[in-house]
């Protein structure tokens, strides 16, 4: 999971940005929370070598959380979520450029949905790059719809989407 996320695919980072050895120890952690801590969870889809194809790690999170990082979060109209204010926020989502659009990200985010609804969260947050034109039309096939678009940590253009579940 730390070899997929350190690739960084369709995100824009600036040139001068390289990670320390300190900053990548710090990454390791926190993906390595993913597997060991409660409320957070990860999917990995594999072919029939075992080679990972596709992954999507997600966070239960609180629009009321302490974050240690620039969120949106509170910009989430709270009418929107339920009356604890959890919601699910997709942190990583990858497929294999060889694999994509073979239906493996769809799969991965319906498998979330079932998650969601076993933990009784209703709402899915996710977003992207305001380029990444194909995720855009994914999430929006997938009944996700545009809440916010701008900068969250930094000059880049996101969108944030949201889809709404029944319990």
């Amino acid at each position: 999971m730390v070899q997929i996320d350190l690739e960084d695919e369709g995100v824009t980072l600036s040139v001068e940005h390289q990670l320390s050895e300190e900053e990548l120890r710090l990454h390791r952690e926190k993906i390595m929370r993913f597997v060991t801590e409660a409320d957070r969870g990860a999917f990995i889809c594999e072919d029939g070598t075992g080679a990972r194809i596709g992954l999507l790690m997600y966070s239960i999170v609180n629009r009321e959380g302490e974050y240690l990082w620039p969120t949106i979060f509170r910009e989430l109209d709270r009418g929107m979520l339920q009356e604890d204010g959890r919601f699910i926020e997709i942190f990583q989502l990858w497929v294999h450029p060889d694999h994509r659009r073979s239906g493996i990200a769809t799969k991965l985010k319906l498998q979330l949905e079932e998650e969601a609804r076993i933990v009784l969260v209703n709402l899915i947050y996710t977003h992207t790059e305001e380029r990444n034109l194909h995720v855009l039309k994914l999430n929006e096939r997938l009944g996700y719809r545009e809440v916010r678009r701008g900068p969250i940590w930094d000059e880049v253009v996101r969108v944030s989407l949201i889809k709404q579940l029944s319990c």
